[in-house]
């Protein structure tokens, strides 16, 4: 089972960060309006993307990148523990 971070647009438009293995319950959603969308002029996955960094950065309070910040969390992750009957 596979623990990476991913950031994807959904049919309806919303983008998401979520876990790989669990596409249900994504970690952030951001839902442009359609006024926004129209000024965005398709580039919502990638001020999606800033929002995000912007969001990381002030928490790690530095300038990580996200895709440097997605590969240092594959280390991070916990394995859920496996119970053996």
């Amino acid at each position: 089972m596979s623990n990476y971070l991913e950031l994807a647009q959904l049919p309806d438009g919303t983008i998401v960060l979520r876990r790989s293995d669990d596409p249900d319950n994504p970690l952030v959603k951001i839902d442009f309006s359609e006024e926004s969308k129209a000024m965005l002029n398709g580039q919502e996955i990638n001020v999606a993307k800033e929002m995000i960094r912007a969001g990381i950065e002030t928490l790690n309070g530095s300038t990580m990148d996200l895709d440097e910040f997605v590969e240092n969390q594959k280390g991070n992750q916990v394995k859920k523990p496996e119970i053996v009957h």
